[in-house]
């Protein structure tokens, strides 16, 4: 006969999981759907980062469904109470969420970096990015690979009979390695913008409020860590079943703020009006996507701003000009930029050996060539 008690508990640490998910999962998508609207409609600059964002809410939304069906089949609760499918079909529905997470982590992360590259003031800095982007890329393609052949045939996962030959990886030094170097990657995606952020040319308050809002990543970190400890209780249960409740609870805490610390920096645009009417205005001066503004000194010491169009990378790292995107952190423009700008010139006087008198030579910033 089973205990009144715990098979109220175990209901109880089913609702509290599929609760939360699904809250967390609702505002993600409230908040990626404004983060959109903003970027499509009003700053008008959506990119790869929005992209990568709509792909980490779509497996974001897809492990939200997994878990209901983990709910279905009567997750939390003690494996001597579940059947021989229920347990089969929570296993099979576990490999699934595995690959999910992985791929979901992934997109958040390439989400972040692919915002860093729209601040990419310095060569080091930029190559750091894609240095990252390409580590987590080959990281992410080993661990789908690794949970795919964690046992050899693959239905052994899932064999509760024993009759299936074959053999599985060690899956719990596998998740301990992979969250650690999950919150090794946290760490370093946190604190490798600083920099170039205490370059931004705007007050200490605002430098500081930005520096604000990429901590936010702290919190996601902070569940990773929990997240860590909920995969040591889960891969020394004795009824891991019962114990699956809060690997996947803290798994959706982690990727969902994941995505809130992602998203809330695009939102500034939708939530200010002078900022709204800045970006309106610069779409009516013909600003594209990809443009970025600058400001750097020419040789005689006066402040030049502009605007580069498609600049290289190589363009963007020469010199010690400090590069912020368009509308990267949706705050005001560093300069305001002049309706018609025209280049500033500077004249030299050169007395020449084969003509009598002064000569006047127009020079414009960037180009040797006399006019």
């Amino acid at each position: 006969m089973s205990d009144p008690y715990k098979a109220g508990k175990e209901q109880a640490n089913q609702d509290s999981c599929t609760g939360v998910a699904t809250a967390f999962t609702a505002v993600s998508i409230i908040l990626v759907a404004l983060r959109v609207y903003t970027r499509r409609f009003i700053v008008r600059n959506f990119g790869k980062d929005d992209v990568a964002m709509l792909i980490a809410l779509f497996f974001t939304i897809a492990y939200l469904v997994a878990i209901y069906i983990l709910r279905e089949n009567g997750m939390g609760f003690s494996g001597a109470t579940l059947s021989l499918t229920q347990m089969t079909n929570l296993i099979q529905t576990t490999l699934a969420i595995e690959i999910m997470y992985y791929v979901l982590i992934f997109s958040i992360k390439l989400s972040i970096l692919f915002f860093y590259l729209r601040i990419a003031a310095q060569k080091s800095f930029e190559k750091a990015v894609k240095g990252t982007i390409y580590l987590l890329a080959v990281f992410c393609v080993i661990c789908v690979i690794c949970c795919l052949v964690q046992c050899v045939p693959l239905h052994k996962m899932w064999d509760f009979t024993g009759l299936v030959e074959g053999h599985c990886i060690n899956t719990t030094a596998l998740f301990y390695f992979t969250s650690s170097f999950n919150i090794v990657t946290d760490i370093w995606i946190i604190l490798l913008p600083v920099k170039t952020l205490m370059k931004i040319n705007r007050p200490k308050r605002e430098k500081a409020a930005l520096i604000g809002v990429f901590g936010l990543g702290v919190f996601s970190c902070i569940a990773s860590i929990v997240r860590l400890h909920s995969i040591r209780i889960y891969t020394q249960s004795k009824d891991p079943f019962y114990d699956s409740v809060p690997i996947n609870l803290w798994s959706m805490v982690e990727v969902n703020i994941g995505i809130w610390c992602a998203s809330i920096p695009a939102l500034k645009a939708l939530i200010s009006r002078g900022q709204r009417e800045r970006s309106r205005a610069t779409a009516g001066l013909g600003y594209r996507a990809g443009g970025y503004k600058y400001h750097s000194r020419d040789k005689s010491g006066h402040k030049v701003s502009g605007k580069i169009m498609g600049a290289s990378s190589s363009d963007r790292s020469q010199g010690t000009d400090t590069i912020v995107p368009h509308e990267a952190f949706g705050m005001k423009d560093l300069e305001t930029p002049l309706e018609h700008p025209r280049p500033v010139a500077r004249k030299e006087s050169n007395v020449s050996s084969e003509r009598s008198g002064s000569q006047e030579r127009i020079y414009l910033p960037g180009n040797d060539k006399l006019v």
